[in-house]
């Protein structure tokens, strides 16, 4: 066995920020296949491993509960009834490296309901001060299990997060996407209190860093959001409105003073790549909106392939020209990256695909996991224990093996010998498993056996 310190790794590492997730969603009328996709990567510079996991259905068990501060000090009640979910927790020795929780980080349960959230966005002073951040609050780490363990509906799982909010307050700032068959819901988290929740429109598409884009919920078939959050802005004098005398959101909790090259050009990317024809350079004064048309018909590997971006063809790419001081979306310092796929006219049970690329996707690959998933192969189901923190095994963790391919590859005077045919090789690989997919699942879908059908499915997805 290779084992070898994380120290040795981060000496490995190429210099980059803190933390820089970005969040894409395509909705089903303007996907290729006519499937909704959200994807995300969890991306802060360190090296906390993570694996795949099943959690349970349980019936009839009063008394449950799940914190609800990283800490572990307030603990919210379940039902008695959790649903059955699928979800990329940290491992055991990343939480006791990191002391914060295992941090479900995307979750798909049995009723086709997914999560993504932490990608955390920025609030300006004003905001902050009217309704502090709680800090025993909500956080990214909890929530996701929280939430989807006792949702059956995607608006019902917002309704929980809301309240959740509502009664302990949240402890960061941050946006999340939560989705079924029938709709998705994208959440910005202003503050300790406040909140704006909003339907996408199906026949849009969207991109986004580390920032808030939401502006009017009116302009949205339906939205939910906290009780004071327009009444706090007005009577702590920040609210911003509109030439139509509706709240503007974005000018109101974010605005100009959070606004950074460190997150809008990866906003700026994402509305190049998909709608080319109306983004021309980079000028960190534009506005962006939260849900645009796309050129065309957007494909699962179109994302794939701008989750990973690193600014090609730009005078930004680093591995183009050197430069190092804007930030890309395809990084080697991601901790995982994840792309949901929601099938509109499946069984619920079967009806999402989570597109997992344990450790960075940059030049890592991406493997499907089913919410039909009876279990998970091996490899990928496997937890590193507390007593094996700080140590960097590429022979039986899949998560530490891309971690260190995807280090090999990034630097700039690699890249073209290893970086692009390595990326080139999984987008083959990927391909193939794309296509197939959607055979899988049509030909569980038709088995009267319903056991044997997602048996069907499990046996394919850990093949792959």
């Amino acid at each position: 066995m290779i084992a070898v310190l994380i120290s040795l790794m981060l000496i490995l590492l190429t210099a980059a920020g803190a933390s820089a997730c970005t969040a894409v969603y395509v909705g089903r009328l303007v996907s290729t296949d006519g499937t909704t996709i959200l994807a995300k990567s969890n991306d802060y510079q360190d090296v906390w491993g993570n694996y795949v996991a099943v959690t349970e259905r349980v019936e009839n068990q009063p008394g449950r509960k799940m914190p609800v501060d990283n800490e572990g000090t307030v603990f919210a009640d379940l039902p008695d009834t959790t649903y059955r979910y699928t979800s990329t927790p940290f491992m055991d020795s990343a939480v006791a490296i990191n002391g914060l929780g295992r941090d479900a980080t995307v979750c798909a349960n049995e009723y086709g309901v997914t999560m993504i959230m932490s990608i955390t966005s920025f609030s300006n002073r004003a905001a902050l001060q009217a309704d502090p951040l709680i800090e025993h609050g909500l956080t990214e780490f909890t929530a996701v299990d929280l939430v989807i363990c006792q949702s059956a509906t995607a608006r019902e799982a917002v309704e929980t997060l809301m309240s959740l909010i509502d009664r302990y307050g949240s402890s960061e700032v941050n946006i999340a996407m939560i989705a079924d068959q029938k709709e998705t819901w994208y959440v910005e988290m202003y503050n300790g209190h406040q909140y704006a929740a909003v339907k996408l429109p199906e026949d849009r598409v969207s991109v986004f860093g580390n920032e808030f884009l939401l502006e009017y919920v009116e302009d949205y078939p339906d939205a939910i959001v906290s009780a004071s959050l327009e009444s706090l802005a007005a009577e702590h004098g920040f609210a911003v409105y509109g030439g139509n005398g509706r709240l503007n959101l974005l000018a109101t909790y974010s605005g100009s003073e959070v606004v950074t090259n460190y997150s809008h050009m990866r906003t700026w990317i994402g509305h190049r790549l998909l709608a080319s024809g109306e983004m021309e350079a980079y000028r960190i004064t534009d506005l962006y909106p939260l849900c645009f048309e796309p050129d065309g018909k957007v494909s699962l590997q179109d994302v794939m392939e701008l989750i990973r971006n690193r600014f090609e063809g730009t005078e930004y790419s680093p591995d183009e020209t050197g430069r190092t001081d804007m930030r890309v979306i395809g990084t080697d310092t991601a901790l995982s990256v994840h792309i949901l796929q929601i099938y509109p006219d499946l069984p619920a049970d079967m009806s999402c695909v989570t597109w997992e690329s344990t450790g960075p996707a940059v030049y890592g690959v991406f493997v499907p996991v089913s919410n039909a998933a009876q279990s998970i192969s091996e490899p990928y189901s496997r937890n590193q224990s507390a007593d094996e923190a700080m140590i960097f095994d590429m022979d039986s963790y899949p998560y530490y093996r891309f971690k260190e391919l995807c280090t090999l590859c990034v630097k700039m005077e690699d890249c073209s010998i290893y970086g692009q045919p390595v990326r080139g090789y999984w987008h083959a690989a990927e391909t193939v498993m794309t296509g197939d997919m959607g055979t899988v699942l049509r030909l569980a879908a038709a088995m009267e056996d319903r056991d044997r059908a997602k048996q069907f499915i499990t046996d394919c997805c850990n093949q792959l």
